[in-house]
């Protein structure tokens, strides 16, 4: 029997793999090597993608970055909602939740952030380049938030308290003594997490009318 030749795909679709193929291997160069190494011919070489199909979807290497960025900020909330639970309305049930948010932190897709956000510090144009994917990644997150949290927290308060739990996991990946982002977390982390959650809860005990 004759298996018949797989569809040829169209040119939107080679053009979207080869994007993913790009970010990806972004994604993994700034993980693995760092800001500073991951060159556009460490990312071709990565993806397995020649440096002129590279810029003929990046036009610059500062270009790529940032929309890797963006690429890892949609996947990883997208990847949260997918996560957790509908309900969120006990202590135990917001320690899961910042678990799964903890995880999404240290996850090394994440690491993509980390890099570009400390580069930053010392590059404007750069910095200006990543203002409109981190003011995506706040909306991204304040909507999600207000998801999971809309009945229990005031609108006011929704965004300071997203601050709070973000800075705080921030906080813990960058001062992670294990790099491994397998790994349990330790008892003081536990702890810290189940602290955060107890006071959201008793903090904001009933739901707003």
């Amino acid at each position: 029997m004759t298996i018949p030749a797989p569809p040829r795909r169209t040119q939107a679709q080679r053009r979207e793999g080869t994007i993913g193929a790009l970010l990806d291997a972004t994604v993994n160069c700034l993980a693995e090597r760092g800001y500073a190494a991951t060159s556009t011919a460490a990312v071709c070489a990565e993806a397995g993608v020649s440096q002129g199909a590279l810029f003929r979807h990046f036009p610059t290497r500062q270009a790529l970055l940032v929309a890797t960025a963006e690429h890892v900020a949609t996947r990883n909330v997208e990847t949260f909602r997918a996560t957790v639970a509908a309900e969120v309305d006990t202590v135990d049930d917001v320690v899961a939740v910042l678990g799964h948010l903890r995880a999404a932190v240290l996850s090394p897709a994440n690491q993509t952030w980390r890099e570009l956000l400390v580069a930053a510090r010392a590059d404007a144009d750069l910095r200006a380049a990543l203002l409109p994917a981190r003011e995506s990644l706040q909306a991204q997150l304040l909507a999600t938030a207000g998801d999971l949290w809309g009945p229990r927290l005031p609108a006011d308060d929704l965004a300071a308290v997203l601050s709070i739990v973000v800075n705080m996991l921030d906080g813990l990946a960058f001062s992670a003594l294990d790099p491994d982002p397998t790994a349990a977390p330790g008892r003081t982390v536990e702890r810290a997490l189940r602290l955060l959650a107890e006071m959201i809860v008793s903090h904001y005990p009933q739901e707003q009318s």
